[in-house]
């Protein structure tokens, strides 16, 4: 994996109680087609066991590779939530031996569907253990993680990840939300 780029020194200003505190965050930057950002994904993923947790918010998941490391991550004790936008399993032509089926079987995987009436659920963002944050314009497609123009970010500034793992908590919590039950 080549080197990503590295932005240390970037501010973030969080409010306090009456004061505003300053941080130093280093976020890693990794840019495709220059680099193969499913190497990163996996890389991170792969980490992930007994007691873990992952957090997925995919608009786009069709890379079986990212669905292979999500699924071994929950077989070795993770819990794994997956939360999509319906349209993606519109396209995935989904059967009960299809990798993403596997994966949302898998003992330790939930997945949750956003409700078509609802917009588009387009993040691209995870987090793992409340430590970690990936984010960026890479969908977790072959084309998207391999051949587009896109950036996947690595934070592990902790404000951030529990930034992220709320509004996910939110998306997770809609009434309106549908349980992925598989073909």
């Amino acid at each position: 994996m080549k080197n990503p780029i590295i932005i240390a020194g970037l501010l973030l200003i969080l409010p306090t109680h009456n004061a505003t505190a300053e941080k130093t965050v280093t976020v890693q930057i990794y840019n495709s087609p220059e680099m193969n950002l499913g190497e990163v994904d996996r890389s991170i993923l792969d980490q992930v066991g007994q007691g873990g947790r992952i957090n997925f918010a995919a608009y786009v998941l069709s890379d079986y590779s990212i669905m292979d490391s999500l699924r071994n991550a929950a077989e070795k004790g993770a819990r794994v939530r997956i939360y999509l936008d319906p349209r993606e399993l519109e396209r995935l032509n989904l059967t009960t031996d299809h990798p993403f089926v596997k994966l949302a079987r898998t003992r330790n995987v939930d997945v949750k569907i956003k409700s078509m009436d609802e917009g588009l659920m387009h993040m691209k963002a995870y987090s793992v253990n409340g430590v970690l944050l990936r984010t960026g314009s890479a969908n977790e497609s072959r084309t998207g993680l391999e051949r587009q123009d896109n950036d996947l970010l690595v934070i592990t500034e902790k404000d951030v990840v529990a930034t992220f793992d709320r509004k996910f908590e939110a998306m997770w919590a809609r009434p309106s939300n549908t349980k992925f039950v598989g073909p």
